[in-house]
């Protein structure tokens, strides 16, 4: 029996992508830089590698926030402080909220059945505003947060200061949701939590991860 619901907050609940992308022309017309067509699928490229060695430990969002941009202006011929350049993105970041269509009927029913979490391996303070902005925060009973834990999903570390929040819950009974393979579903798989992979980019399937439920909508 299920009693306690992980929920992931970026392309779970809040399209990061469109968040991203709004936030990320907002800062080029504050910083009066030219977009470019190619600019925002360079962000995401690297973006993503980036957040792969946060999730491995190899690299800390303080790291990331000096490199990401400067990254993506390399790689795109832009010459611009990339650190500059963050603090505007980040700025418009927390008031870009795109929800994911569904994400308010799925807190809506969740909410009052089950002890409700977010986990995210966002910034605290960022994750809380935009979750705040959205109308979400208070639908949660716990915001577990990486920042805030010192241990970034996947890792079981995580899921142990989750847990410690969470007396008397095991985890058989506890299902995460989340896109993410890497972070959501193998920390909940590697933790004996249920899993519900919401297939968010509409892929195929991996065939060699046992997932418990795959959902293509919330």
């Amino acid at each position: 029996m299920i009693k306690a619901v992980l929920l992931d907050v970026d392309n779970t609940l809040l399209d990061f992508h469109a968040c991203a992308e709004a936030s990320m022309i907002a800062a080029l017309e504050e910083n009066r830089i030219p977009n470019k067509a190619s600019l925002f699928r360079s962000f995401l490229k690297i973006n993503d590698g980036l957040w792969r060695e946060i999730e491995q430990g190899l690299l800390t969002k303080d790291r990331l926030h000096q490199i990401r941009w400067n990254q993506v202006f390399a790689d795109q011929g832009i010459d611009f402080d990339g650190v500059l350049f963050e603090k505007s993105f980040l700025k418009y970041l927390v008031q870009k909220i795109y929800p994911i269509e569904g994400a308010y009927a799925l807190l809506e029913y969740l909410s009052g059945k089950y002890i409700l979490c977010a986990v995210t391996n966002g910034p605290y303070e960022q994750q809380r505003k935009r979750l705040e902005a959205a109308n979400m925060l208070s639908f949660f009973d716990h915001l577990f947060v990486s920042e805030k834990i010192g241990f970034e999903k996947p890792s079981k570390s995580f899921f142990d200061a989750c847990f410690a929040a969470l007396p008397g819950i095991l985890p058989e009974e506890t299902m995460i949701i989340g896109d993410s393979i890497t972070a959501d579903m193998m920390g909940g798989l590697q933790y004996g939590i249920q899993t519900c992979w919401f297939n968010y980019h509409h892929i195929q399937p991996p065939k060699d991860i046992a997932f418990t439920y795959i959902a293509d909508t919330l």
